[in-house]
């Protein structure tokens, strides 16, 4: 369905900002190149103010070091690479949010993303996946919702803070205002900013939906997106971070599992949470 104002969507999504060139590097570095951790440093040192982020989150309580941390070298010799990947990844995110509207629905889109993204890492882990490159899917795949409310003077906001029965209300909705669906504008997003195949993938398909890529990891960011839902860290409406993951259906082989217990997932996301505050 085109809308009256779909054509100007469209071009305002294509011309949004990209994410700034460092914070952009730092999501490209592979945690399995033998030069990560020097090419990791090679950007924070780069920046001041990516720096200035990465030596805050290591000195806090969320990574539990035993020794004050003084030195970007430092800092990624003792976090060690998955939790520099993923905490690289959150800094990288969280510049990029600065720089959209200041609304109240930046606190559940950021929160939502948090919780999508310690999911997936955790289904990573236990799937026997690379988890950074889950975390880092599951943390931007719902950048789309960034760029509407960019793209269109904030009224996407308005429908945010709606709830919605699920996702193919959601995305009616947002064909109906909009004319595309806030999967399909990250897609035009990240194919701008030449993402990589597994965050393109994430973006454009973290609602499970026909003719989607074959790849397990995707499935791994759908289901975290879900159970993000299930916890309590809604897109739509009100949050209610800590709800019961009941309604959550896990495969067989991810029933019973310790790390997916819900208090366990909550405690996690929340002192990520307070570690990466998001949007003001």
């Amino acid at each position: 369905m085109e809308t009256p104002d779909h054509a100007g969507i469209l071009k305002r999504l294509a011309s949004l900002p990209p994410f700034h060139t460092n914070a952009a590097r730092l999501l490209s570095i592979s945690s399995e190149s033998a030069t990560a951790i020097e090419d990791y440093e090679k950007v924070f040192k780069s920046d001041p103010a990516l720096a200035a982020e990465l030596l805050l989150a290591a000195n806090s309580i969320e990574f539990g070091l035993m020794t004050r941390v003084n030195s970007i070298h430092q800092a990624l010799t003792l976090l060690g690479l998955d939790r520099v990947n993923s905490l690289s990844a959150t800094i990288a995110m969280r510049q990029y949010m600065s720089q959209t509207p200041r609304l109240k629905v930046m606190r559940p889109l950021w929160a939502h993303s948090i919780a999508t993204a310690v999911i997936a890492e955790t289904l990573g882990h236990i799937r026997g996946f690379p988890v950074s490159g889950l975390y880092t899917a599951g943390l931007v795949h719902d950048v789309g919702r960034l760029g509407l409310l960019m793209a269109t003077e904030n009224r996407y906001a308005n429908l945010l803070a709606e709830p919605v029965a699920g996702f193919e209300e959601a995305a009616a909705m947002e064909r109906e205002q909009f004319g595309l669906t806030h999967s399909e504008a990250g897609a035009i997003m990240a194919k701008s900013w030449s993402f990589p195949a597994l965050l393109c993938n994430a973006i454009s398909h973290h609602h499970e939906e026909k003719g989607q890529p074959a790849d397990d990891r995707l499935r791994l960011v759908q289901l975290a997106c879900r159970g993000a839902g299930a916890l309590g860290y809604e897109e739509h409406g009100d949050s209610r971070p800590g709800a019961s993951v009941g309604r959550l259906e896990l495969p067989p082989d991810l029933r019973g599992r310790e790390a997916l217990e819900p208090a366990r997932l909550v405690q996690r996301i929340i002192r990520l949470l307070t570690t990466m505050s998001g949007p003001a």
